[in-house]
C-alpha cells in the first residue's frame, strides 16, 4: 500500500507535467483552458475586469526555416524567459502552442494591459538568443482583448486574436 503523502505528491508531478509546457516551462495551453474560464467566473464574481494578451513571435517559420530548429526551440526559450520575467505575480502567461503565447491579466482593465502588453514588446525587442555562437533577434505582435458582460471564452480569444492579426497587418512588432 502507498503512503497518502506519496500518493499526493505523485499526483501534483503528473498535474505539473500535464499542464507545463516542457520546452518553455510556461504553462500550456491545457493550463490556459482551465484557467481563464475560471478567471471569468472570478472576474463576473468580483465585478473586476479582466484581460487577455495574445502574443505572437514575429517571422518565426521563417526564423526556423533559416536557422534550423533546435535554434528556434532556444528563441522560444528564451522569448517564455522574457514573457516570464515581464508578467506580474499575478499575471499567468501560457505557451498557446507553436510561437504563440497568451498572458491572462486578472483584475486589469484594458488601458493598463497596454501598458503590460507594451512593456513586453520592448523587451522582447531588446533581448538576444545567443546560439552556436549567434546572437539573434526577435520581435513579436500583439492583441489583446478586455473581458465584457456578454463574453466567452471563445469570443473573448476571438477578439485578442484579431488585434493580433491587426497588429501583423500593421507591420508586426506592435500591439492593438
Amino acid at each position: 500500500q502507498i503512503p497518502g503523502e506519496v500518493v499526493v505528491r505523485i499526483a501534483s508531478a503528473l498535474q505539473e507535467l500535464a499542464t507545463r509546457d516542457p520546452l518553455t516551462g510556461l504553462h500550456n495551453r491545457r493550463f490556459l483552458d482551465t484557467a481563464l474560464p475560471r478567471e471569468i467566473l472570478r472576474s463576473e464574481r468580483e465585478r473586476k475586469p479582466l484581460t487577455v494578451i495574445m502574443l505572437d513571435i514575429d517571422h518565426f517559420k521563417k526564423f526556423n526555416d533559416t536557422h534550423g530548429h533546435q535554434v528556434g526551440d532556444e528563441v522560444l526559450r528564451q522569448f517564455a524567459s522574457v514573457l516570464n520575467v515581464q508578467s506580474r505575480e499575478m499575471d499567468i502567461p501560457c505557451r498557446y502552442g507553436g510561437e504563440e503565447f497568451a498572458v491572462i491579466l486578472p483584475t486589469t482593465e484594458a488601458s493598463k494591459a497596454c501598458l503590460v502588453a507594451e512593456r513586453i514588446r520592448a523587451a522582447i525587442e531588446k533581448s538576444t538568443t545567443v546560439c552556436s555562437g549567434k546572437t539573434l533577434k526577435v520581435t513579436c505582435s500583439l492583441g489583446l482583448s478586455e473581458f465584457q458582460a456578454d463574453d466567452d471564452v471563445t469570443r473573448l480569444i476571438r477578439r485578442a486574436d484579431d488585434a493580433l492579426y491587426a497588429s501583423k497587418k500593421a507591420g508586426r512588432n506592435n500591439g492593438h
